[in-house]
């Protein structure tokens, strides 16, 4: 009896995760990939980021899957900023969302990495593995494009307060507090390389 209820129990856990797994209908994913496609491009990110926060907690990786994918597809110069504001809301959906991008557009894998790094803390390592994953040929430029994200995710959060940081590559740079005429504090100049300036699609 005891083996027979244990097994109605494992049955009903499975539909559940079964069910949250699958928690869009086509129907649904369709209806927010036309939401997202029907805005303007300088929007999505926004956008993306409204839908991903106005969804039903089970349904916001689906969610952020749904929306990154329809960018990755259509248009794929947005695609760095919408991963940024999608994953800074649901950073629990970075490996689905890496994941999609990078089945969808893998000719995007640096730009998809290096703005899911720069927008979430604690998932490094799921990023790479993720990236070795679906793109394993790209594995060294993807742990360049991790590594210097990093670094520009430091300097984010440490500029405010002055010092000296050194992305991998580049002089060192510092980072002491500029304020405007009413003593709030101003970003300061940033050196990066050649290639991260160069680049469009870098958040």
């Amino acid at each position: 009896m005891n083996l027979l209820k244990y097994s109605v129990l494992v049955g009903a856990a499975s539909l559940m995760v079964g069910s949250s797994a699958f928690a869009l209908t086509s129907t649904e994913s369709q209806a927010l990939t036309q939401k997202i496609l029907a805005s303007k491009v300088i929007d999505m990110p926004v956008v993306a980021a409204k839908m991903v926060v106005s969804a039903d907690k089970a349904d916001r990786i689906e969610t952020a899957k749904t929306a990154v994918v329809a960018v990755a597809k259509n248009h794929p110069n947005a695609l760095s900023t919408v991963v940024g504001a999608v994953l800074r809301k649901a950073p629990e959906a970075t490996e689905a969302v890496v994941a999609a991008c990078l089945e969808v557009a893998p000719q995007m894998a640096r730009t998809v990495v290096a703005a899911a790094t720069f927008a979430t803390e604690g998932q490094d390592q799921v990023i790479l593995a993720t990236a070795d994953r679906i793109v394993p040929s790209q594995k060294a430029e993807i742990r360049g494009e991790v590594t210097l994200a990093k670094a520009r995710r430091s300097m984010k959060e440490t500029s405010a307060k002055g010092g000296t940081i050194t992305i991998p590559g580049n002089t060192a740079v510092v980072t002491t507090p500029v304020t405007d005429n009413k003593g709030n504090p101003l970003p300061p100049p940033v050196k990066i390389s050649a290639y991260a300036g160069a680049d469009p699609n870098r958040p």
